[in-house]
């Protein structure tokens, strides 16, 4: 076995990087435990894959994800105008890609319920939805015209999410 010798600020280094490794890898353990290896980000399931390896993860993004900050069972309501039905929207899960991000959840529109994604761009801005209900009918068929409300209001969730994404 090879002896080294370290300057103390290199030591102090070394044990700081190993220090913020373990913090990442706790966070993505603990999360496991709570809800899964399948509630997982890409970033998540890659650091763990390189960190099993005995190797250095590259990329240096934050892991962190909307699911990290916001739990399943959140709530988003619009109580309407005149003419606008109440909206909620109960958020489930985020699942991230290179090429987009997806909440999936419940939507309320007046008292009918649906299932289903929102669609996002990599930043986290709104781009599309589908949610259908229990028998399969979608919500747009089901509320045609309220096509701008709704898609402002999953806007605004977006935002909200993508702002739990950047803290």
């Amino acid at each position: 076995m090879k002896k080294i010798i370290l300057k103390e600020s290199e030591l102090i280094k070394l044990i700081n990087l190993i220090a913020e490794d373990w913090d990442k890898l706790n966070k993505i353990l603990e999360k496991i435990n709570s809800s899964g290896i399948d509630s997982l980000s890409k970033k998540e399931k890659e650091y763990l894959d390189y960190y099993s390896k005995n190797e250095k993860f590259l990329d240096d993004e934050e892991l962190i994800t909307a699911s990290d900050r916001v739990t399943s069972g959140e709530v988003w309501d619009f109580d309407g105008f005149p003419g606008i039905p109440k909206m909620k929207f109960q958020y489930e899960t985020t699942e991230e890609s290179i090429d987009e991000i997806v909440h999936t959840g419940y939507l309320l529109v007046s008292n009918d319920e649906f299932y289903g994604e929102i669609y996002c761009d990599p930043e986290g801005n709104y781009s599309l939805c589908n949610f259908e209900s229990n028998e399969g009918e979608n919500l747009f068929e089901k509320y045609e015209g309220l096509e701008r409300e709704v898609e402002i209001f999953l806007t605004r969730v977006c935002n909200d999410l993508k702002g739990d994404l950047m803290v």
